[in-house]
């Protein structure tokens, strides 16, 4: 499965990803917090679990409007995320249009919430594989007063879930 001019991969339908948990609080503010429960594994790729949360009661009354543009792609309001391998080679969220590989693309998530808190879902799709050594992840989101944050992230993990993912049938 390849996009036009040959993107990325998706992550494959019939299989599953394997979880690597990562469970952190990547930034916040009073009002919004940037975190990342897990990473899926996939033969090809892994989709960087992304939750954005924001606390309602604190929130201004546009928030939602402001925070729905940013999820669509407005580059001036998006959250930006970066990772560095130990190479020096950068992959960058606000260049997923370029496609060539290695890319990191907006994946499609959701929204849910009640009368406290709304989570926005945000998957970026990493293809191929990072390399097995630890790389650096970094967030900023200059819109949402969130300077730029990083976190090293284990590459021997998501590689070894990546040999774990599974078929839904035999292959």
């Amino acid at each position: 499965m390849s996009g036009p001019g040959g993107a990325a991969p998706l992550p494959p339908i019939p299989e599953m990803g394997a979880v690597v948990s990562v469970e952190r609080v990547l930034a916040r503010t009073p009002v919004l917090a940037v975190r990342q429960p897990m990473i899926q594994a996939y033969a090809t790729g892994c989709l960087l679990n992304l939750d954005v949360v924001a606390r309602n009661a604190t929130a201004p009354r546009s928030l939602a409007l402001q925070l729905d543009s940013a999820f669509s792609g407005e580059e001036s309001t998006s959250l930006h995320v970066t990772l560095r391998y130990p190479d020096g080679v950068e992959v960058d969220s606000g260049k997923d249009h370029d496609c060539a590989p290695p890319s990191l693309s907006w994946f499609p998530g959701g929204v849910r919430g009640d009368a406290s808190f709304t989570l926005y879902q945000m998957p970026l799709w990493l293809f191929p594989l990072p390399p097995p050594q630890d790389f650096l992840l970094t967030v900023e989101w200059p819109w949402a007063g969130i300077p730029p944050e990083h976190v090293w992230l284990d590459g021997a993990a998501i590689a070894g879930a990546a040999a774990r993912s599974a078929h839904s049938w035999p292959q």
